[in-house]
């Protein structure tokens, strides 16, 4: 996770909150090897969790080399990789139903505990 170390352990900048005492409620969740705390909003509501994880967010925000670190997780595919694992790319982050749902979507369930 070379490419993403920074983001894992840099800190949040934390702001003011709507309870007006400037902290946020952290859940620490491991990432393969790696314990990261992430905000609990993120992880529980679904209009946040969804702005974050989003096609802009991957078009946008992350760099060349976060994407290609990301990609080597994709399946990798006889002819035309690259064009094949970005549409995989584009019908993850559209909702697309991926055999027993989106990858997403069954994640987001998951860290909200339904």
């Amino acid at each position: 996770m070379d490419s993403l170390d920074h983001m894992l352990t840099d800190p949040l900048e934390l702001g003011p909150c709507g309870d007006g005492h400037g902290t946020r409620i952290m859940e620490d969740c491991l990432l393969g090897d790696t314990r990261v705390s992430l905000p609990e909003d993120l992880l529980e509501d679904p209009e946040i969790f969804f702005d974050v994880v989003s096609l802009s967010t991957w078009q946008e925000v992350l760099s060349d080399s976060q994407r290609e670190h990301l990609q080597q997780f994709l399946p990798h595919f006889p002819e035309d990789t690259i064009e094949q694992q970005n549409q995989l790319i584009l019908a993850l982050f559209s909702g697309e139903n991926f055999r027993f749902g989106n990858p997403l979507h069954i994640a987001q369930k998951l860290f909200r505990g339904v």
